[in-house]
């Protein structure tokens, strides 16, 4: 359940998203500035601190993180074997040689791909699906002048949220069916791919009759793309905003100056 909303009452859940995601777009355009590995390690701490903080257990974010371990495993792997084979070796380890500068390399690339999916998991555990497709469409509704269809895509982002965990349940329900009617799910890795392969079919027509179904129930309650349109919550950016979003600009800003360059 990757970034799954966390309804919870804390400072982080009040705040407005817009004042979340001005210096979630700033840190990830430093990160990939960013040619220190501190940088890194000092922003994944304010980060996780700040959402243990807002009342995220170390258990949820441990089961959001889980799936995003396998591809930093992977990311890791992949220096190490193949990154910067010129420089001074260490071990050789099963015909390839393990280098300083691979394991520099591993490290500042797996620490970057956490520090972007912790910035992801400080919007999405924080603010429900409405109030991020919200945001995102009052930040770029000055675009709307020259032809992008802001509001359009706020609903796209909506529904792609929204829909995350009503496809895993989905899958969930098929393969419990699967299960009850004897098909076995364990063995060797490629025995389970191709069986689970076979599970995605029908969740795949799920989707196609739900995205059917939206679409008619999107119909028949009269919308129509490119009409304005008013918004079911009205989100004051308040002085609690302003106060996060400078001073989340003011620290990143600083934490790049001294230590990310």
């Amino acid at each position: 359940m990757f970034g799954q909303y966390c309804p919870l009452d804390s400072y982080l859940h009040r705040v407005d998203a817009r004042a979340k995601l001005v210096p979630v777009f700033l840190v990830m355009i430093l990160g990939l500035l960013a040619q220190s590995l501190i940088f890194y390690v000092v922003m994944m701490g304010l980060l996780i601190g700040g959402l243990l903080w807002s009342g995220v257990s170390a258990a949820e974010l441990l089961r959001n993180l889980r799936p995003i371990l396998i591809l930093v495993v992977i990311t890791f792997a992949y220096h190490i074997l193949f990154s910067e084979r010129q420089s001074e070796p260490l071990l050789d380890l099963f015909g390839f040689a393990i280098t300083i500068g691979g394991l520099s390399k591993a490290a500042f690339f797996s620490l970057r791909l956490l520090l972007f999916v912790s910035m992801v998991f400080l919007v999405t555990l924080t603010n429900s699906p409405s109030e991020l497709a919200e945001a995102v469409t009052k930040l770029f509704r000055p675009l709307s002048r020259i032809g992008l269809p802001i509001q359009e895509l706020g609903l796209i982002l909506f529904i792609a949220i929204r829909f995350i965990p009503i496809l895993y349940e989905e899958f969930v329900s098929v393969r419990n069916a699967q299960v009850i009617r004897g098909v076995d799910f364990t063995g060797s890795l490629m025995n389970r791919i191709r069986k689970t392969t076979a599970v995605l079919i029908p969740v795949l027509v799920s989707t196609i009759g739900r995205a059917d179904e939206l679409a008619l129930a999107m119909e028949a309650r009269g919308y129509q793309s490119g009409r304005p349109r008013t918004f079911y919550s009205q989100a004051r950016f308040d002085r609690d905003a302003w106060l996060f979003m400078s001073g989340s600009l003011i620290v990143t800003a600083i934490c790049y100056y001294f230590v990310g360059r």
